[in-house]
């Protein structure tokens, strides 16, 4: 009698428990080896099943890494419409670094998620990086609507709505690559303090007589 080699098998999941590992998986390849590593094998290797269990979800290796980037993007997304501060809180400067605070919490939550967001939206990858920037302007304009919001009505001719927007939205993504670079360096509670410093500078918000 043939003797028979163990093999070890992956254990039962769900499907949709699968995928996600399997996702999970995809990511962490495009973060510690790079987006053109994807691979059916690489993933296999990185979530520890064999090839079929793969094909058994996804019809090839194109299909299972437009499924992560479709699922980091839209959770990304989400993130960002989330952090937008509200003019509503009456104290605009307490609004922006909150709002700061939370985004940033959010990054350090999900720190693969965002590195690969950091790296493809300067990489080569022509889809992503495009749905991206769409989420980005929507970003920016929904600031812009908040210090729309936040300052007197006198006051709008004289303020360079845009630019403040745009400037707001420029500390936000470079906190979030720098807590994520590194974080010992740039801890949240830094980045806010400077925050609190420099919005209060930005014309939009200077109190009169200052």
């Amino acid at each position: 009698m043939t003797e028979r080699r163990n093999r070890a098998y992956a254990p039962r999941m769900a499907p949709e428990q699968r995928r996600e590992q399997l996702l999970d998986a995809v990511l962490r390849v495009i973060v510690e080896q790079g987006i053109h590593k994807v691979s059916i094998d690489t993933v296999a290797r990185e979530a520890g099943v064999s090839r079929p269990v793969i094909y058994g979800l996804f019809e090839d290796s194109n299909a299972l890494l437009r499924a992560s980037l479709d699922r980091e993007e839209t959770a990304a997304l989400m993130q960002m419409a989330t952090a937008v501060p509200l003019a509503s809180t009456g104290d605009p400067v307490a609004a922006v670094t909150d709002s700061l605070e939370h985004f940033l919490s959010a990054i350090q939550a999900a720190p693969d998620r965002w590195r690969a967001v950091f790296l493809l939206v300067d990489a080569s990858t022509p889809t992503f990086r495009q749905r991206l920037e769409s989420g980005r302007q929507a970003f920016i304009a929904a600031l812009e609507v908040f210090v729309r919001e936040a300052i007197p009505a006198d006051r709008l001719d004289t303020v360079d709505i845009e630019l403040t927007a745009r400037t707001m939205y420029a500390l936000f993504w470079e906190a979030g690559r720098l807590v994520l670079a590194d974080p010992e360096a740039y801890p949240p509670q830094r980045i806010r303090d400077f925050a609190a410093t420099l919005i209060p500078a930005l014309p939009a918000f200077r109190k009169p007589g200052d």
